[in-house]
């Protein structure tokens, strides 16, 4: 692996080239370590995803997107981070693959992303329009120790948006009620979505999602929202 200081940099650029972002980092402790994965206690990770439709530009051109087979986008995600793994001499899990990796606890831990009334997590400067992608392993992160350092302080800095919101418009825009503040009632998500009643919530995108005020203008692609609102309905 390349011993340069600005290994972190350089890293940055090369996932902008994909729309991807680099959410900060973290020393992995028990509490955050998947099962059986314990021989990575201490090491330190950096937390990949991506951030509006950056990275659905870049995805949606792929032979991976078009080839028909299932699961698209985490096929594309592998193959985009090993690579980058790769030539780091560095290893990543991902949350799509077993053992499952507490990603939640992960970003809370390692970026600004905080809980929202939702129940997805919210960050101050992407708010509800971003997702985590992978998790680099650095064998030797002496490298990026400071890097790291500063660009979670920095991620951690930031107000959590939700404390500030008075209105919650998110818990009041979903047509059939399904969000309570606490939990997601997701029969009641489902069978508006299979009952083509309006509004068409596969089409539009989730109303309680889109009702959020922080980060519209990272609101992802009406392509990119049809084609998450289909993967979570399981079409």
């Amino acid at each position: 692996m390349a011993k340069s200081p600005n290994d972190l940099t350089q890293l940055i650029e090369r996932l902008d080239d994909y729309g991807l972002v680099c959410f900060g980092g973290l020393e992995i402790t028990a509490n955050e370590c998947a099962e059986g994965s314990e021989m990575l206690i201490g090491q330190k990770g950096l937390l990949i995803g991506n951030a509006g439709s950056s990275m659905w530009r870049v995805f949606s051109k792929s032979d991976e997107y078009s080839d028909g087979e299932p699961n698209p986008m985490n096929l594309w995600t592998k193959r985009i981070l090993d690579d980058i793994a790769q030539s780091l001499g560095a290893m990543v899990v991902y949350p799509f693959d077993e053992p499952y990796w507490p990603f939640q606890r992960i970003a809370q831990k390692a970026s600004a992303s905080r809980s929202s009334p939702l129940g997805i997590l919210i960050h101050p400067e992407y708010g509800l329009w971003h997702a985590f992608r992978g998790l680099i392993f650095l064998q030797d992160a002496c490298d990026f120790e400071s890097q790291i350092s500063v660009l979670s302080e920095y991620s951690k800095s930031l107000n959590h948006p939700c404390d500030s919101c008075q209105d919650k418009p998110c818990l009041n825009a979903c047509p059939v009620n399904a969000f309570s503040g606490t939990r997601l009632d997701v029969n009641a998500c489902f069978n508006h979505l299979d009952d083509n009643n309006g509004p068409d919530c596969l089409l539009l995108g989730c109303q309680a999602r889109c009702a959020c005020p922080i980060a519209n203008e990272r609101q992802y692609d009406n392509a990119q929202i049809q084609f998450h609102m289909k993967s979570y309905r399981g079409l």
